[in-house]
């Protein structure tokens, strides 16, 4: 499983627990070790899409996770397929494979597969305000009448 299909399956889980699950009962559900699990949470806890009940147990070097709940952030990622495919692309880009989109010459597709691309690195290299009104930039373009009409060379 890559860390993205990981990501939309630690989201989707969330939805079917009413946006929180215990760590233990999420291992389980993820079908992987829980290292990997343990791992992909802090990564979606950095990028604002759950948050995570913790604790240092006594000489612990790694904190202890309890519970994950989901953050607001990952019930818009769940309510909107679009933005979910532009952030967790189906094929991983830590895998080697890009995504058709992304595999095409940088001129070739629709516009809205440039603005997907565009998005997805907004969200993965900005941050704070400056990140969240280039969001709402991209995703106003995306809803204009021609986006899903093939760039031309």
């Amino acid at each position: 499983m890559t860390n993205n299909e990981l990501s939309r399956k630690v989201l989707a889980a969330l939805s079917g627990k009413a946006g929180r699950i215990r760590f233990t009962e999420l291992v389980e559900t993820m079908g992987t070790d829980a290292r990997t699990v343990f791992k992909n949470l802090f990564f979606l806890e950095d990028k604002g899409f759950v948050r995570l009940a913790t604790s240092y147990p006594t000489g612990a070097v790694y904190p202890e996770i309890h519970l994950v709940r989901i953050h607001e952030a990952g019930e818009e990622l769940l309510n909107d397929q679009a933005l979910m495919d532009s952030v967790f692309p189906v094929s991983d880009p830590d895998s080697g494979q890009a995504s058709a989109s992304e595999a095409d010459e940088p001129g070739r597709g629709t516009y809205a597969d440039a603005l997907e691309r565009l998005a997805r690195k907004v969200r993965n290299h900005m941050e704070g305000e400056e990140r969240n009104a280039a969001i709402e930039k991209i995703e106003s373009l995306l809803r204009l009448p021609f986006v899903k009409e093939e760039m031309e060379g």
